[in-house]
């Protein structure tokens, strides 16, 4: 049986939302595998005997100490090793977890990845991505999104090998397309770091290592020309953010807009109606927490990061993410290609 180690104490909701998250986990796979849950006894115990988990694969583990999102992640990795994302990569490392989940510090998390579990073998530095919508099907990634600021040509390219192998094993897409982002789409377009990764990635794609489309722009990026967008962890985090500030941006001149027509009767409450529908269901593939979280590509080890402000939904399809990823051994598929090279 699958094990999986959850972080009780990441995020700005814990740990109540993701105890919840667990239990429906659990409940809903109909106890498919076992979740370790790592965190401060008395505020996690008092909270868990709230739920009925008798009958539940649910085991607690004790850890006094707690990554906050103000640690510095470094200091934080060696100064807390009674925490609970410190024990719950520990219990990778030994092999008596699967897999970790947390929606705490990303910064500390990976720091803690790295250190604990190490890099697999051949990957310069690991990355991770983050889910974009596109019209028409599917979903597009982008990568890095902030775990590598400053990154080299052949940087980008691993990237791109390693999203093309997860998106091939993981979801399941035949032919991933790869766009370079870029201030134009001429070869000659940026600076000296993106002209290089140019002629990496093509070599790449000429070796068959990934499909290489080119360079994009940030307005093709929801168009969907591609289902993989490199471009370094400053440029991609700043996409990711001001992505995710678009639907309560919108909804809320919506709102206000809606409210004067109601106000003067030029809209009933009917029509109110109808219209608020239709722009929950526009902003539909804008969710994220339908993922919960993504694995850090490249550690030596599956763990999951989600978002700070994860409910207990995404906490609940942060570990559907991690049995997936155990599942489809994206690990080992990353590995095998990486150490050909």
């Amino acid at each position: 049986m699958l094990t999986i180690a959850v972080d009780a104490m990441g995020g700005d909701n814990a740990p109540a939302c993701v105890i919840e998250g667990t239990v429906q986990a659990l409940q809903e796979s109909g106890n498919r595998f076992e979740i370790v849950l790592i965190g401060q006894s008395d505020k996690v115990e008092p909270l868990l005997a709230q739920h009925d988990v008798s009958s539940l694969n649910l085991r607690f583990l004790h850890a006094p100490e707690v990554v906050t999102m103000e640690d510095v992640p470094a200091i934080a990795v060696k100064t807390k090793q009674q925490s609970s994302l410190v024990k719950g990569l520990q219990l990778c490392k030994a092999k008596k977890a699967h897999a970790f989940v947390s929606a705490g510090n990303t910064g500390a998390q990976m720091a803690a990845s790295l250190f604990i579990l190490g890099r697999i073998p051949g990957v310069l530095r690991p990355t991770i991505y983050a889910y974009f919508p596109r019209l028409g099907e599917g979903l597009t990634n982008i990568v890095d999104v902030g775990a590598n600021m400053d990154c080299k040509p052949e940087n980008l390219v691993q990237f791109a090998e390693m999203l093309t192998i997860y998106q091939r094993y993981g979801a399941g897409i035949e032919k991933p397309l790869t766009g370079l982002l870029n201030i134009g789409e001429e070869e000659g377009k940026g600076s000296e770091t993106l002209k290089q990764a140019y002629k990496l990635l093509k070599n790449a794609h000429d070796k068959g290592k990934i499909d290489f489309i080119g360079n994009i722009e940030g307005h093709d990026i929801l168009k969907g020309h591609a289902t993989i967008v490199v471009c370094d962890g400053l440029v991609g985090n700043t996409i990711l953010k001001f992505g995710e500030s678009i639907p309560q941006f919108l909804g809320t001149q919506l709102k206000q807009s809606m409210e004067k027509l109601l106000a003067s009767g030029q809209m009933d409450q009917s029509a109110a109606k109808i219209t608020s529908g239709m722009f929950k269901d526009m902003f539909e593939p804008f969710d994220v927490e339908k993922f919960g979280g993504v694995p850090f590509l490249g550690v030596d080890g599956i763990s999951i990061v989600g978002h700070g402000r994860s409910t207990s939904r995404a906490i609940k399809n942060m570990i559907y993410m991690a049995e997936h990823m155990i599942e489809k051994r994206v690990n080992e598929h990353i590995a095998e290609v990486l150490t050909e090279e």
